[in-house]
């Protein structure tokens, strides 16, 4: 008897890594289709998709640590986010509120910084010029429901992984940029 509960606990927490995975697909569709949106103007429906995107990077992490396995997708879900910062600036370029040379050439320039580096903080600094230009653009146009939406998600995510954010994600936005800030070029 005690085998068969081992043995649904093991397939419970398979699920969760199929789950982690679905949702780090479902972020990778939120980057491209933030494009269209964000390039017709549909604001509210473009700080929608952010927060979804949020939200589902908030538990996809949470259902990959719980897994009885490493997912598939677990080394995609970094690019996952970074694409969705991307999307929002490439979206915001479509528009024609952020200049091309400036929009692609920040999205160019990070990426592939971050390709050719690994630095991560090349990525969060993509990730937050998308997600700013989102979150002012939202309280600009007075979009005051779309905006508490996506300023409740912060909220949450920030008090449930605060943690997280001081333990990891900040020193390593440091340390990656200072590691960039100390590379020169070499002649």
């Amino acid at each position: 008897m005690e085998g068969h509960g081992v043995e649904r606990r093991s397939e419970q927490r398979d699920l969760l890594g199929l789950a982690a995975d679905a949702l780090t697909l479902g972020r990778l569709i939120v980057a491209v289709a933030l494009i269209p949106v964000l390039g017709a103007r549909l604001m509210a429906l473009g700080a929608g998709l952010l927060g979804s995107a949020w939200m589902s990077d908030f538990l996809d992490g949470r259902a990959a640590r719980a897994s009885a396995r490493g997912t598939r997708l677990g080394d995609v879900d970094l690019w996952a986010d970074t694409l969705v910062g991307a999307g929002a600036v490439v979206g915001f370029t479509v528009w024609g509120w952020v200049p091309p040379v400036v929009g692609l050439g920040l999205c160019v320039f990070l990426l592939a910084a971050f390709v050719l580096t690994r630095n991560e903080a090349m990525s969060m600094l993509l990730q937050a010029t998308g997600y700013a230009l989102v979150l002012w653009r939202t309280w600009r146009d007075g979009h005051t429901v779309s905006l508490w939406w996506l300023l409740t998600i912060v909220a949450v995510i920030a008090v449930v992984n605060g943690r997280i954010f001081w333990e990891r994600s900040l020193p390593t936005f440091l340390s990656g940029m200072a590691s960039a800030l100390r590379r020169r070029p070499t002649a």
